[in-house]
Order: structure tokens, then C-alpha cells, then sequence
């Protein structure tokens, strides 16, 4: 099965590329696990805007599964990419040459590979090393439409230790939202996953994990 996880994430996923930032400080001493987060500046402070956006928020304190439980999103996959910029026009240029295709492919790597363990629980894994190839064969061009842009936000923060005199770092986050309807995106899924299953090689128990990753497709999606 870890066979199938490095395989699928190497044809699946196409890997963002984050610029890092470095604190500026003349020899700072290090950041402790006790650092605070204070935002300096953010897109709405010169129009007046004094708060972030909920989506924001939730997706700083719980990740993109807590996005997708809020009310505007319950029918949507959310997927969101984040960056740290040295400076506002490194922040702009990662954003206008942001492709979409990187984000559901890192997104969808993980659920996907949480589906077909679920689905092969308790199965050896050579009986499935054709059943997880296949999977692969499948999913290499596969290109998912129907994604849709949301927002974007940056904000300027200072990263430091409350007890550590004039150790900080400032930096920008840049933060895209994406959303794709669950209906279309799982019908996409399926359509894929029975492309694999047409293998007539795959034995009863293949095509069964094959039946079991639709039926947990169908009733909770990804």
C-alpha cells in the first residue's frame, strides 16, 4: 500500500512552490514553540476593513475541513493555498501566476488516499497492488473542472516570542480560496474509478474495494 502512495502522489500531485521568508534581525535569537501571531497590516486596512474574512480565519485556526462546515461552503469542496512573501509585489506575483490544478492536486492526494485506505482495510497488500495501479493508470491526466476562484486575502504579521526581547519575524501570507461544486467533483471521481474498474483482470476482491471506495463515495464524498 505504500507502494501506491508514493506512485499516486508523484503522478497526482503537483507540488507548490513557497518563497520563505527570513527575519531580518541582526542575530535574532531562535523562535520558540510559544510564539504569538500579531497582524500588522492586511488587503482591507486602507479601505477601513478591521477584521478578516471568516473564511480566513477558520481556515488559520481549522484547516480546510473547518471552511467547508461554514454555511456559504456545505455544498462545496473548499481548497485553499497559502504562501510567506518577502514583500507585497513577491505576495502579488505568486498569486497571478497561481494554477489552480496545484491546489486540488495536493488537496485531493490526501482525502483520496484516506478513500482507498478505508476501502482496503484488512486486505493484503499484494492482492491490491493491481487495484491501486489501476487507480493510478486512471487518474494520470485526469484534469477535474468546475473549479471556481472565491477570494484571496494577504496580511502582513509579526511572528514572536513574548519572552524574547527583540526576537520577531515580519512577513506576508497570502492566502487563495477555490471551491468546486461536491456533486461535480465526485461524479469526476466516479467516473474515474470506473475507468479502473473496467480491468478485467482485477480479481473479486479488487473489484469489491472498487464497489466499497463508490458506496463510501456516495454516501460521505471525500
Amino acid at each position: 500500500m505504500n507502494r501506491f502512495f508514493k506512485i499516486f502522489g508523484a503522478v497526482l500531485v503537483v507540488c507548490l512552490l513557497f518563497a520563505s521568508c527570513a527575519s531580518s534581525d541582526p542575530e535574532p535569537k531562535e523562535l520558540t514553540s510559544r510564539v504569538k501571531t500579531e497582524i500588522l497590516e492586511h488587503k482591507g486596512t486602507a479601505l477601513g476593513v478591521t477584521t478578516l474574512p471568516v473564511w480566513v480565519d477558520t481556515y488559520v485556526a481549522s484547516g480546510v475541513r473547518g471552511v467547508e462546515k461554514l454555511s456559504d461552503f456545505t455544498e462545496e469542496y473548499c481548497f485553499v493555498a497559502e504562501t510567506a512573501a518577502q514583500n507585497l509585489n513577491a505576495a502579488q506575483a505568486w498569486l497571478n501566476g497561481f494554477e489552480v490544478p496545484q491546489i486540488i492536486a495536493r488537496e485531493m492526494e490526501t482525502r483520496v488516499e484516506s478513500l482507498f485506505v478505508g476501502a482496503a482495510v484488512g486486505a493484503p497488500e499484494d492482492d491490491y497492488g493491481t487495484y491501486f495501479e489501476n487507480v493510478v493508470k486512471t487518474s494520470t491526466d485526469v484534469a477535474f473542472t468546475g473549479a471556481k476562484k472565491m477570494s484571496d486575502w494577504w496580511s502582513y504579521i509579526r511572528v514572536y516570542d513574548p519572552d524574547i526581547k527583540n526576537t520577531y519575524k515580519d512577513e506576508y501570507r497570502v492566502y487563495v480560496l477555490y471551491t468546486i461544486p461536491r456533486s461535480m467533483f465526485d461524479k469526476q471521481l466516479h467516473d474515474q474509478i470506473e475507468k479502473a474498474q473496467e480491468d478485467p483482470n482485477m480479481t473479486e476482491a479488487q473489484q469489491a474495494a472498487f464497489n466499497n471506495v463508490k458506496t463510501i463515495l456516495a454516501q460521505s464524498g471525500l
